[in-house]
């Protein structure tokens, strides 16, 4: 394994930008989730589905405020024209 400060910080910006994009993608994907517990499920089932559910975002939410906090604003990617 190759420790981080031999990481050039175009690399690193472009791993924070693919780290804080799946999390948002996880986030949504459990808020969904969420929407459909509350349409689909009675009361005592419901309820504890929706603390797992919620104590899930928060760890996500945390994380992605913990990440964000290395992105440069200057950095651009542009993903679409990375795998093109």
């Amino acid at each position: 394994m190759s420790p981080k400060d031999k990481m050039r910080n175009p690399d690193f910006q472009k791993l924070l930008r693919i780290a804080l994009a799946d999390l948002s993608i996880r986030q949504t994907l459990l808020e969904n989730d969420v929407a459909d517990v509350n349409e689909e499920m009675r009361s005592l089932e419901k309820d504890d589905k929706l603390d797992k559910l919620d104590a899930r975002i928060r760890v996500i939410k945390k994380d992605y405020a913990h990440y964000k906090q290395f992105i440069d604003p200057s950095f651009k990617l542009d993903v679409t024209d990375q795998y093109s």
